[in-house]
């Protein structure tokens, strides 16, 4: 027996016809929906900063001091933009996811970093080689001289951070994550690690905060990056356009002419 097969076209009524044009519009706004909103809110005049705590550049929420000194850097360039500054902490990590989705626009505090050169833009550099300290606890007496003398002992580190090469690619040194900076030195005066590495600026700050300063040894040499790596600024590729950060650009320029960039460092450190 052979077997047919029909196609039958109906053809929809008008109304039928708009409703289905109406759902497809629907599901195409839809679609788009999400970084849309993120790229509206950076182009009409609002910026969520994302940052995990870091002092003295990003300071916990409510700080008698302020948001910190790269918090008040950005803040202040985008003052001067005219868009408005919200922020909201998270844990680093969480810090790069919101990023990556759009959710956030902008984070402070940044080295270069390749792989994430893939959903962030840049700012110009704002500062220059602080170049990166390891302290110990005195008690223990072990006082590194050079770097070579880390070799299989165990160094904390804050999870995410980019550290110098030197360092970050020495097989031989233990790397133990902290969630942030006021975790590692409290785990580093808990005898948690051999030794700690931090940003010069950053690493005496907290340490001095600590009240604990005096417990600490700091070793004789200082690392760097190679390329005496500079700090920035990162935008979010999903949420702001590069005439966002070709704006923000000319505002650190200017604000670094001007000195109020070294007026805000100086609120924080002397």
């Amino acid at each position: 027996m052979k077997k047919f097969s029909f196609l039958i076209a109906i053809k929809p009524s008008p109304a039928l016809a708009g409703q289905s044009l109406l759902i497809a519009l629907l599901f195409a706004l839809a679609s788009v929906a999400a970084p849309c909103d993120a790229a509206a809110q950076a182009q009409g005049g609002s910026i969520l900063i994302a940052n995990a705590p870091y002092p003295p550049f990003v300071m916990p929420e409510g700080h008698a001091l302020g948001p910190g000194i790269d918090m008040e850097i950005a803040m202040e360039a985008l003052r001067r933009m005219g868009l408005r500054a919200s922020v909201q902490m998270y844990p680093f990590s969480r810090v790069l996811a919101a990023l990556k989705s759009g959710e956030a626009q902008l984070t402070t505090s940044l080295s270069f970093n390749a792989e994430r050169d893939a959903y962030l833009r840049w700012s110009a550099p704002y500062r220059f080689g602080p170049g990166y300290l390891i302290f110990t606890l005195r008690s223990t007496g072990f006082k590194p001289a050079a770097l070579e003398d880390l070799r299989g002992k165990s160094v904390g580190v804050v999870r995410g951070f980019v550290y110098p090469p030197a360092f970050s690619a020495h097989a031989g040194i233990a790397k133990i994550e902290a969630p942030d900076s006021e975790s590692l030195v409290k785990m580093f005066f808990a005898g948690r690690f051999d030794a700690i590495i931090t940003n010069s600026i950053v690493g005496s700050y907290d340490l001095k905060a600590s009240g604990r300063m005096a417990e600490a040894y700091q070793a004789p040499f200082v690392l760097q990056s190679q390329d005496n790596r500079a700090t920035v600024m990162g935008f979010s590729k999903q949420a702001v356009g590069a005439d966002i950060v070709e704006r923000f650009n000319r505002e650190l320029s200017a604000m670094q002419a001007d000195g109020s960039i070294s007026r805000i460092e100086r609120k924080y450190l002397d």
